[in-house]
């Protein structure tokens, strides 16, 4: 096992943990109560704050803002979590954030996900395994999404919704409702359009 590999522009805190094989590239920063497993890596200009726990072999690319404090106005600094699991692919400009007291403390995203460039995860969140979210998607606070979601470019889920295993939503859908697994949701104020027949093949 190889020591950490961190670039000297980069400014991280003596308490964070790093795993084996760790790369943290130009003018990433990293806070003291970060955990990076074996393998991350982080390009350059990644900030990881809060208290953040990055899976093993976990690659962020350049402008992701991951664990800093909720889009929440009622948070007062509680000491809240985001997980991130193994194997995922954070590209650039993603947001991530940890959760909240009246959202049960934690944010969570399963393993060999996909968040392509500016998307975002809200707070009290719980995203499952193999998602993939396209670039610009929103996630909304205390949404549940479930293993082999897929969610087009541009789309938005409300506050509180919970989406089916194996769902897809459209790209530019605003989905203001549950979606059921392997439900297929598109349009402007999406509705239930059919079935994800791939998912289910």
């Amino acid at each position: 096992m190889s020591k950490p590999e961190i670039h000297a522009s980069a400014v991280v805190a003596p308490e964070a943990r790093l795993g084996a094989n760790v790369k943290i590239g130009p003018f990433c920063t990293v806070g003291p109560d970060v955990d990076l497993g074996d393998g991350v890596e982080l390009v350059s200009h990644v900030a990881v704050a809060g208290r953040t726990t990055v899976g093993a072999r976990t690659k962020i690319f350049p402008f992701a803002s991951i664990g800093h404090e909720p889009q929440d106005l009622k948070f007062r600094g509680e000491p809240s979590t985001l997980t991130i699991g193994k194997e995922c692919l954070i590209r650039e400009g993603v947001t991530m954030n940890p959760g909240t007291e009246g959202g049960g403390m934690a944010t969570s995203v399963g393993d060999n996900c996909a968040f392509l460039a500016n998307s975002h995860v809200g707070h009290d969140c719980h995203v499952g395994n193999n998602v993939i979210f396209s670039n610009n998607v929103m996630l909304a606070g205390h949404c549940t999404v479930g293993d082999y979601v897929i969610i087009g470019g541009g789309a938005a889920v409300i506050q509180f919704a919970r989406v089916g295993p194996h769902a897809f939503v459209g790209g530019m859908s605003g989905l203001e409702h549950d979606l059921i697994p392997y439900g297929m949701a598109l349009g402007n104020r999406a509705y239930l359009s059919g079935l994800n027949i791939i998912g289910l093949q």
